[in-house]
C-alpha cells in the first residue's frame, strides 16, 4: 500500500510539472525557449466609443521582439472576431481564456469564438519560430471585434 502511494504521489509530480512546462513552452511559440524574466503585462486595446472594435498595428524583429499580448474584456455571450494581417506571412496568432489554457486550434490569421465566462482574454500574437531563428522581421496589423 505504501509504495503504492508513493507512486500515486511520484505520478501526481510528474504530471504536475510536466503541464507547467507545457504552459511555458505554449506562451513562446516564436522562441521555443522558456522566457528568462517575467512576461510584460498585455497591451490593453482603445476600443471604438462603442466598444465594438479596436485595431493595433505592430512590429517583430527576431529572435528578441517576437511576442505581443493583447488584453480584451469580454463578457460571457458576446462574440470575439480577430483578425491577423502581416507582411511577409510569419506572424499568428492565439487567444488564452482568463486564467486558461489557449483556445483550441493551432496558430491563426482568423479567429471567432464566443466566450463563455466574463474576463479578460489574451490575443497573443507571435513569430514563427523559424523567422525568429533566422532574425526576420515582419509588420502587423490586428483587428479585434466584440459584439
Amino acid at each position: 500500500m505504501s509504495c503504492t502511494l508513493h507512486r500515486a504521489a511520484f505520478a501526481g509530480t510528474c504530471l504536475a510539472s510536466l503541464l507547467a512546462f507545457a504552459t511555458a513552452m505554449a506562451a513562446t511559440p516564436a522562441t521555443g525557449k522558456v522566457a528568462d524574466q517575467p512576461a510584460k503585462a498585455p497591451a490593453t486595446l482603445k476600443f471604438d466609443k462603442a466598444g465594438a472594435s479596436a485595431t493595433a498595428k505592430g512590429k517583430f524583429k527576431g529572435p528578441k521582439d517576437v511576442v505581443h499580448d493583447y488584453a480584451v474584456p469580454m463578457q460571457a455571450g458576446q462574440t470575439l472576431e480577430v483578425k491577423l494581417s502581416d507582411k511577409p506571412g510569419t506572424a499568428f496568432s492565439y487567444i488564452y481564456r482568463p486564467g486558461a489554457p489557449q483556445v483550441e486550434g493551432e496558430g491563426r490569421k482568423q479567429w471567432t469564438i464566443q466566450p463563455t465566462v466574463d474576463g479578460t482574454y489574451v490575443v497573443h500574437v507571435f513569430l514563427t519560430k523559424s523567422a525568429a531563428d533566422k532574425g526576420e522581421s515582419a509588420s502587423y496589423e490586428l483587428s479585434v471585434t466584440r459584439k
